[in-house]
């Protein structure tokens, strides 16, 4: 009975840790967007500034700026650089926390390369349950596979410790 009532509340906790994962990436969605907004106003002027100097492309010019010799235009040009690319990888992960299955989203949230941002969505993160059935049968799903791979351990060391003797032959 002490098993019933363990697995219960084992089962019961692995639920409410997978429903707070919609809740999750609705709020890293959140972060991210105000992020991107933010850069996307910098490639503006840097789009801006580019055509007003007769350049193709925010790109042309920076490629024009890092042949430049003095350093401190180099390293703005590094800059302009990296937060282009900033830009760019926050357009893929809103693509992915808007639109991506739940599975996705917390694949991209729990990575470990972004461990630092997801440590700042979870500071201001209050727990709560998704109100859309897709996402809670989804971590139901998930919570009945963790308790059993959670369990496997378990039912092996169980079934091993149980096992009927090995069969004797009738000639001895």
């Amino acid at each position: 009975m002490f098993k019933r009532i363990f697995d219960r509340l084992i089962f019961g906790g692995l639920l409410i840790i997978t429903l707070q994962t919609p809740m999750l990436a609705d709020h890293y969605l959140q972060y991210l967007s105000g992020f991107y907004d933010g850069t996307a106003q910098q490639v503006k002027r840097y789009e801006y500034n580019a055509r007003q100097h007769g350049f193709d492309s925010a790109e042309s010019m920076i490629t024009a700026l890092l042949q430049e010799a003095n350093s401190i235009v180099r390293l703005d040009a590094e800059q302009k650089l990296a937060v282009i690319e900033q830009h760019h990888m926050l357009e893929s992960a809103l693509e992915t926390l808007s639109s991506g299955h739940l599975i996705d989203k917390a694949l991209y949230m729990f990575n470990p390369l972004r461990a630092d941002v997801l440590q700042r969505v979870l500071i201001h993160f209050k727990p709560g349950i998704p109100i859309d059935l897709p996402n809670i049968a989804i971590c139901v799903v998930m919570a009945l596979s963790l308790n059993a791979i959670l369990y496997l351990p378990v039912l092996l060391l169980r079934r091993q410790r149980y096992s009927p003797p090995p069969p004797t032959s009738c000639n001895d």
